[in-house]
């Protein structure tokens, strides 16, 4: 069965031997035809119109090409083509769908300039052997439009021409030292799904090394589609993003086939505006990224796949030294867009290439959270240092997702720099409301460093707290919450705050916080009678937060009952400190009225005084009058 399938999905490997049977039947009958008519002066109109039969003959008139001109230099063996085209005839290829033979991928190739050097043509002429020193083509423009057909897979469409089929009749045997493409533009469109997606990449070197095609090539276990190696390089690439919200920057890309490997250093995706004016282009509050990876490497790369199937499947997938931080700001007083469908795995599904990574290592990298409160006008931080951990399946292709329907991820991290967290996730990538697990646990650390976090986002200052250990775990998706949460610690006291209109930071609560000590925050879980109280963890999600904000939410909704403040005691606490709040409002204002009367009674002496004194002046005055 397998070797039938092998057989069946061939025909989609006609790409590459068309572009490169293309090269070589241009230099191999240009140079044919010269030495055959040179003496008639007929060579230049049979060339062209040999290159075009030859092409469509090749592609089964699928495809034509077009070109401005073509030179040749005899004696140096050098001849240039300039502003070559390959044309796919879309009548060709759409009655080939109809009649079940189409291939799966169609292709239009523009090429500004093609030299080759160092032709021999004597050669190739009296013994039917083309040697070519290099083939130089600059500005490649290949467009790949996919969209595989079922076809394809189940009826057996006949076994393809290799690349000596297609010139044997003009050449015995070719080889190539070495092809070199500069400025390379790549633009892929996936029309396989419900929805089409598009990627591309510009500014790509690629060298191809020892060419070789005769009877006996193909059998050459070190040859790679009948090369030796192709290597690919991209240095200081930078594009936007199509919403044009970030720059996605790389130092250099480097590919190889003999390693099957590919390697990008120095990868950055930054914004593109400062917080205030990426919140204004978009006008909604929501996640801002900022990524930056010292390396991210590819590794065991099936090429065969790739060449056959345009899909990417790998080894693993590494990244080394990564500083990721996740700015959210939820002050922003515009529209809060819906994040249902907008998780991780979700986002990877809708990757314009089908993928799978075996695994994904995560190697030191530091994660930062922050959060900006509207209450608290303040931003709250969780920071995740030397984070290192791994991710299994990592995949969008549908074959793959029927295999194993569950991406695993597994972090060992220190959170806030402070205590040892181990994290563990398992995504079901077919699931469409996006259901997730997410579960682990916490160590030994001051909860005091937690103020970094509750201190802003929950009012909450914590005085003391010794943690002992907690742990989690909530199984989600895009609407809920389930799970429960078990928080053992010691010595806990808190202070609740409150922002003040007109004063700067935040207010302490004193009464408050000494009621909420005294009767209902627990100081020990277990208590001193050794009862334990779990935290079970039942949160509606609020379509407008994102992944990592609830991720949080879920667990704060299990803290609350841990410590003591369940439903239950949050309803008679907040009617206290409402009662409370009456009374206190109550007291401020008998000491506002009370120093009010006293500022009256105090005026109404000094008015009294003052008209006294008046009065003696003025008696004072008529006496002396008299006197006169």
């Amino acid at each position: 069965m397998a070797e039938q399938s092998s057989t069946q999905k061939k025909n989609v490997r006609k790409w590459p031997i068309i572009i490169l049977a293309v090269i070589l039947i241009i230099a191999g009958t240009a140079y044919y035809f010269y030495k055959r008519y040179i003496a008639e002066d007929r060579w230049k109109p049979l060339l062209q119109q040999e290159l075009k039969t030859l092409v469509l003959n090749a592609t089964d008139s699928l495809y034509h090409i077009d070109y401005a001109n073509f030179d040749l230099n005899v004696a140096s063996g050098d001849a240039t083509l300039t502003n070559f085209k390959l044309i796919p005839d879309t009548n060709i290829y759409n009655k080939l769908v109809a009649l079940k033979k189409a291939p799966d991928n169609l292709f239009t190739l523009d090429v500004k300039k093609l030299s080759i050097t160092g032709l021999q043509a004597l050669k190739a002429y009296q013994e039917k052997i083309l040697n070519i020193k290099n083939i130089s083509i600059e500005k490649p423009n290949l467009t790949i439009v996919n969209k595989r057909y079922d076809f394809n897979d189940t009826v057996k469409v006949g076994k393809p021409k290799s690349p000596y089929e297609l010139i044997k009749k003009t050449f015995k045997q070719l080889h190539i030292d070495s092809i070199s493409l500069r400025d390379v533009s790549l633009n892929y469109v996936n029309k396989s799904n419900p929805v089409t997606k598009q990627t591309a990449i510009k500014n790509l070197d690629i060298s191809i090394a020892d060419i070789a095609i005769d009877s006996l090539a193909h059998q050459d276990p070190s040859r790679f589609y009948y090369t030796k190696g192709v290597e690919v390089m991209v240095h200081n690439y930078k594009i936007a993003t199509p919403d044009s919200l970030y720059n996605a920057e790389l130092n250099q890309i480097s590919f190889s086939t003999v390693k099957r490997q590919i390697i990008l250093d120095g990868v950055s995706f930054l914004p593109r505006y400062s917080r205030a004016a990426f919140y204004r282009k978009t006008g909604e509050p929501g996640d801002i990224f900022t990524m930056k990876f010292k390396q991210i490497a590819i590794n065991d790369i099936d090429l065969q796949r790739f060449l056959r199937d345009q899909k990417l499947y790998a080894g693993t997938l590494d990244l080394n030294k990564a500083n990721v931080e996740i700015y959210s700001n939820n002050r922003y007083k515009g529209p809060k867009s819906i994040k249902i469908g907008k998780d991780p795995h979700q986002a990877l599904q809708k990757v314009a290439l089908d993928m799978k990574l075996s695994r994904l290592n995560i190697r030191n990298t530091q994660i930062t959270y922050l959060e900006a409160d509207e209450t608290s006008e303040q931003t709250g931080i969780i920071l995740f240092k030397n984070t290192n951990g791994y991710i299994l399946n990592v995949t969008n292709d549908a074959d793959a997702k029927k295999l194993n329907p569950f991406m695993t991820a597994h972090i060992s991290t220190g959170f806030m720099g402070a205590a040892d967290l181990k994290v563990n996730f398992k995504f079901n990538l077919t699931a469409a409301d996006g259901a997730f697990n997410y579960s682990g646990s916490l160590g030994k650390f001051d909860g005091r460093i937690l103020d970094k976090l509750v201190k802003p986002l929950a009012l909450v200052h914590v005085e003391s707290a010794d943690v002992e250990r907690l742990t989690f775990n909530v199984n989600a998706s895009n609407y809920y919450g389930k799970g429960h949460l078990e928080f053992y610690y010691k010595n806990l006291k808190i202070q609740l705050l409150k922002k003040k209109e007109g004063k700067a930071g935040l207010q302490k609560q004193g009464l408050i916080s000494m009621l909420a000590n005294d009767l209902v925050i627990e100081d020990n879980n277990p208590d001193k009678k050794g009862v334990f109280r779990p935290g079970p963890i039942n949160l509606p999600r609020d379509p407008k937060v994102s992944f990592f904000s609830f991720l949080y939410k879920g667990l704060l909704d299990g803290l609350k009952p841990s410590v003591g403040f369940d439903k239950k005691t949050e309803n008679k606490v907040n009617n206290a400190v409402t009662k409370v709040g009456n009374l206190l409002d109550k007291f401020s204002k008998f000491k506002a009225d009370r120093k009010q009367k006293r500022e009256e009674r105090k005026k109404e002496k000094e008015a009294k005084k003052a008209a006294k004194e008046q009065e003696q002046k003025d008696n004072t005055s008529s006496q002396e009058q008299k006197g006169n």
